[in-house]
């Protein structure tokens, strides 16, 4: 898988650093340059669009919240193996988003969300 070092970065900062923007901007260079923007069916594009949802949630923009978890739920079956490829159970990440949508449509305060990541 190319730009490994920066998902793990990536994988790094969500977990513990909780800087969703950063994550963001890593996964958006990642998808530029491996797609040079070409595309949205892209593994970095479903994994910025959780980061930005948790942003917006956090943020208490519940509307854009729903919509951006939405969106990462698009193409996420083409992107699962990737998912997994990264260390992350992306059948349990799946679930843990639609239950967060959830969540955010009963406008329920943020809570921490963390990757599922393989032991």
């Amino acid at each position: 898988m190319k730009n490994k070092e920066s998902y793990l970065k990536f994988i790094e900062i969500f977990q513990n650093e909780r800087d969703f923007f950063e994550c963001h901007e890593i996964l958006e260079e990642i998808w530029v340059e491996e797609t040079k923007c070409e595309t949205r069916k892209h593994v970095a594009i479903n994994l910025l669009l959780i980061s930005v949802g948790l942003l917006h949630w956090r943020n208490k923009n519940f509307k854009g919240a729903v919509q951006v978890l939405e969106n990462s739920l698009n193409n996420y079956e083409e992107v699962s193996f990737l998912i997994e490829e990264l260390g992350i159970d992306s059948k349990e990440l799946k679930d843990i988003i639609q239950d967060t949508i959830l969540k955010i449509k009963k406008q329920k305060d943020y809570e921490e969300l963390y990757l599922p990541l393989h032991k």
